[in-house]
């Protein structure tokens, strides 16, 4: 077999629902190293945030980070390609939640690879409504500041906001006005939050300055996702695998369908096909 670029998904993909990689996923993606293929994490996540089991891997010489906004080369720790989302999109964005009067959103601000959050939400993270490791995963490596909406120098220098909501309707309402927005790539992907990157931003993007910067074809190019934040990383490899717990659209949109993330679907996959 060819050294083929093999991009990962974490959330619901590597990581399965109590935000755990298990010890045949981690052997799996070794073996692999091992034999030269490139283990791309590609995830909403900034590296900071990266799962501790991820950042123990050695071996890993490349991220696609924050649906794109980031391509990150792991051993020179710099970004291969970082686009900033306009200046002052994230502000209004913001403002514009603030302004409806909502309550139970959790604002996070991606800003060089560093994950910024509004203090007051610490103490409403004890009494999320939000499933799954949530409140664990806004604990992990951030940093919280007061009055982060006001802070417009550091929201300018964004390149990525991540809005999670324990109102779904409220986060579709959010993403379906901030759609028609022509500078912004508006996605979702963990408890349907709404993500927002600049335009062209997203995983897809990401994985093609990595074909070009190694010089691999598209055929020679697996993916491995759950969520709509995969699907334009799908149509930019040969092969798209789903996870057996992605939404129905999403199983549509692959070539292959795998286990869940809690029945090793990504281990299964890759040591039946590699």
């Amino acid at each position: 077999m060819e050294n083929y670029l093999i991009a990962l998904d974490m959330d619901g993909t590597l990581l399965n629902s109590q935000g755990k990689i298990t010890k045949r996923t981690v052997e799996a993606l070794n073996r692999l190293i091992q034999k030269g293929h490139y283990i791309v994490p590609a995830s909403g996540r900034a590296f900071t945030i990266l799962p501790e089991e991820i950042l123990k891997l050695e071996g890993i010489q490349f991220a696609v980070l924050e649906n794109g906004a980031v391509v990150w080369d792991w051993k020179k720790q710099s970004a291969i390609k970082q686009e900033p989302l306009p200046k002052g999109i994230v502000k209004a964005i913001l403002e514009d939640i603030e302004e409806q009067g909502s309550s139970g959103y959790y604002a996070e601000v991606i800003v060089n690879g560093k994950v910024y959050a509004d203090v007051k939400i610490q103490k409403e993270l004890e009494h999320s409504k939000i499933a799954g490791n949530f409140a664990e995963y806004m604990r992990q490596n951030h940093i919280f500041l007061e009055q982060l909406s006001s802070r417009t120098e550091l929201l300018d220098a964004a390149e990525k906001l991540n809005i999670y909501f324990e109102d779904v309707k409220l986060s579709e309402n959010v993403r379906a006005k901030w759609e028609t927005e022509p500078k912004l790539n508006v996605t979702t992907s963990v408890s349907g939050n709404a993500e927002f990157t600049a335009a062209g931003m997203n995983k897809g993007y990401g994985i093609k300055i990595l074909q070009q910067y190694l010089g691999i074809s598209k055929q020679q190019c697996i993916a491995i996702g759950d969520n709509e934040n995969d699907l334009e990383m799908f149509g930019q490899v040969q092969l798209a695998v789903a996870m057996g717990n992605a939404k129905e659209h999403v199983k549509r949109a692959a070539d292959e369908v795998t286990l869940s993330c809690d029945e090793d679907g990504v281990a299964v996959f890759l040591e039946q096909y590699c």
